[in-house]
């Protein structure tokens, strides 16, 4: 065999196994860590990070206005409660005032019938009889219609025989009538009324007695008989109301 066959076949042999053993060589792991760079924010440029702290300003200074709007309008609406309430304290007392003062002449003339009252009642005699007693009594109403008279209200008592008004008297009671002319009229008073001066009305109508038919004058007593009791009626209604 020539020797240029044998050196290359022992060159050959020698580069085999070194071929080998780089191929054996195991590939380092691939690093887990690496950052990726498509994560990695590309800083933004110097024009547009001053638009952003301008925006981020506008905003704050629009918020403390709104905070200061808020508070401002709060601040008011205290302010106009604290005025309603002392309105309304003030509107209170003036209806106070008025009432009494509307009413102060009447209880001045309550107090004064009070205090006669109490006089007459520790000088009454040991002598004392019922007629001077209804004398007592007298004096007294005499000086309440006067307490009444001084605040507008006056008594009225109608007349027997008078037409029987619902607007003016309140019927307590029938009574035949002997006079078949008389059906519907009063035949007496048992209470005055009291008529407010001013309104033209009264406070308080009259208590009267209605003469009415007799049992066997027919229908048309039964019908006179009946109209004071619905008046009476209609009028307890009205006063409820």
């Amino acid at each position: 065999m020539p020797e240029s066959n044998v050196a290359g076949e022992s060159e050959t042999a020698v580069l085999e196994p070194a071929a080998a053993e780089l191929t054996d060589v195991p590939e380092p792991p691939a690093r887990t860590d690496a950052p990726d760079v498509s994560d990695v924010s590309v800083p933004s440029e110097p024009g547009e990070r001053d638009q952003d702290g301008e925006l981020m300003a506008e905003i704050a200074a629009s918020v403390r206005e709104l905070a200061h709007s808020s508070e401002r309008y709060h601040a008011r609406a205290q302010q106009r409660e604290s005025v309603i309430d002392h309105l309304s304290a003030e509107l209170e007392r003036l209806r106070r005032g008025e009432r009494r003062g509307l009413l102060r002449p009447l209880l001045v003339e309550i107090c004064r019938l009070r205090n006669d009252l109490l006089r007459q009642a520790g000088e009454l005699p040991a002598d004392f009889d019922a007629e001077r007693a209804a004398l007592l009594l007298r004096s007294y109403a005499e000086s309440a219609e006067l307490a009444l008279e001084n605040s507008g209200v006056v008594a009225f008592a109608p007349d027997g025989g008078d037409a029987f008004d619902p607007r003016m008297h309140r019927r307590v009671g029938g009574e035949p009538a002997g006079d078949p002319a008389l059906v519907g009229r009063i035949a007496w008073v048992r209470r005055d009324g009291y008529l407010d001066v001013d309104a033209g009305s009264p406070i308080a109508p009259a208590e009267v007695v209605v003469f009415a038919a007799a049992a066997g004058d027919g229908p048309q007593g039964d019908q006179a008989g009946t109209a004071g009791e619905a008046s009476q009626d209609a009028r307890d209604k009205r006063e409820e109301q």
